[in-house]
């Protein structure tokens, strides 16, 4: 671990970071700030936001346009924004959203301390490769029993922080390994129960990180063996902590969400929207829906699911409401439809078989879906990996889609704005005060 964050604090003083991982990371920041804005159609995420303002004006609270708040609290409303509609992004490699953990603090921090774009795009790719290293370093056994928005999230805060603030090698090592030392212990089960504490997560992540970060420049210490202390209930491969270092970047390696849902559901959800023009209008032609998918997404059975949270981590649901629907839009995951009857009877007809002998990456995240009609005809479609991830990317259009569909009624002007800043064409100015950036983004609000 100590070569990891030797490399990082090195990275972070010379700014030596190619251009083209910094526009990968811009995009991520872009991705994220769209599922932040979407979110405040939700009650309890205004109320979060409500109760970030007020502080100190230091940085952007996403969901308070023209108003700041100090930075903790603004990196805690923000991290409860960026996973509430599950549209975050995430990291195919290994279980972890390392933009969830290292943009709402980078974001704060950078704006806070005056910075620039380049400060915060390369604060944010340094969080990111510390975090999804640990991430595929200590990989805990399937079934889930922890969760990583709460185990990582401080990790990666304090790694972004840390870069953001330029720290010494040893002082960031300090910082990060603090953090580890502050992971919290929230249990996965609390996503599939609907437990929206979870959502709460990488937000109090986000804020731990700003205590290791303050503690190690005031003089605490951390034990160099923290990691495999916290995480000794993982299978630890410490290569993958070092190897490559440089060469392929953490964000390459991320994934955009076009489904509100887990990723784990997307193969399933893709493999059901494939099917749905095949499909009788009525819903209740259909005898059975049987899904098999990979462990992952086999674990997650609930059939009721109490809370949206829970709808978006229940495969019977997703795969019931996107049949049902005969659409995947975010629309279709939320709140308004999870007590729908036809969609709640069909959840009753599904059976779930787990897919044991997955392919190797990048399908290992597989889904065969298979309706059975009452007439005897049956429809079948696999996906062997969802679009979004590296192998299958979202391509700029839909990705620009994508913003316009989340933000065109609650911030109107910012998918054009991210079409314009994001342009591959176009430079990259990372001399932009993050501020202005923002105050441009987030402007023509509703």
């Amino acid at each position: 671990m100590s070569e990891l964050l030797t490399w990082a604090a090195a990275r972070a003083a010379d700014g030596d970071i190619p251009e083209h991982v910094l526009r990968t990371a811009l995009v991520i920041m872009c991705d994220d700030l769209a599922a932040m804005v979407v979110a405040h159609t939700e009650d309890e995420v205004r109320a979060v936001t409500a109760q970030a303002t007020g502080g100190p004006p230091e940085s952007t609270v996403v969901g308070s346009p023209g108003r700041r708040s100090d930075r903790r609290s603004a990196a805690l409303a923000n991290a409860v924004a960026a996973n509430w509609t599950e549209l975050d992004g995430g990291y195919r490699p290994a279980t972890c959203h390392g933009s969830l953990y290292s943009l709402p603090a980078a974001l704060a921090e950078v704006e806070a301390s005056g910075g620039t774009l380049g400060d915060l795009l390369r604060a944010h790719v340094l969080g990111y490769e510390v975090v999804t290293r640990v991430a595929r370093a200590y990989r805990p056994p399937v079934p889930l029993a922890l969760h990583p928005h709460a185990t990582l999230s401080p990790i990666g805060a304090a790694a972004a922080l840390a870069a953001a603030r330029r720290l010494d090698a040893d002082t960031f090592a300090a910082a990060v390994l603090g953090a580890a030392s502050l992971s919290l212990t929230g249990p996965f089960s609390h996503a599939t129960s609907g437990a929206t504490i979870r959502n709460a997560w990488a937000g109090a992540g986000a804020q731990l990180g700003f205590v290791a970060v303050d503690v190690a420049a005031a003089g605490l210490t951390a034990s160099p063996t923290v990691l495999d202390e916290v995480f000794a209930a993982t299978v630890i491969t410490p290569e993958e902590l070092t190897t490559g270092l440089g060469e392929r970047w953490g964000v390459e390696d991320g994934y955009q969400k076009p489904y509100a849902c887990c990723q784990y559901l997307h193969a399933s959800v893709e493999a059901a929207a494939s099917l749905v023009g095949s499909l009788p209008d009525d819903v209740d032609a259909i005898a059975s829906v049987d899904v098999r998918t990979h462990p992952l997404g086999a674990a997650l059975t609930e059939a009721d699911p109490a809370t949206t949270l829970a709808g978006r981590f229940s495969l019977p649901h997703a795969v019931s409401t996107v049949l049902h629907h005969r659409s995947t839009d975010a629309a279709v995951f939320s709140g308004a439809h999870l007590r729908d009857e036809a969609t709640a009877a069909l959840r009753g007809r599904v059976r779930i078989e787990k897919w044991a002998d997955t392919p190797p990456a990048p399908h290992d995240r597989p889904s065969t879906v298979r309706v059975t009609l009452r007439d005897g005809q049956v429809l079948e479609e696999t996906v062997l990996s969802a679009v979004g991830g590296p192998d299958r990317p979202l391509e700029r259009p839909a990705l620009l889609a994508k913003y316009e569909t989340l933000t065109g009624e609650l911030r109107p002007g910012f998918a054009a704005r991210v079409r314009d800043l994001t342009d591959p064409r176009g430079p990259l100015d990372l001399a932009a005060p993050l501020r202005d950036v923002l105050d441009d983004l987030l402007g023509d609000s509703r």
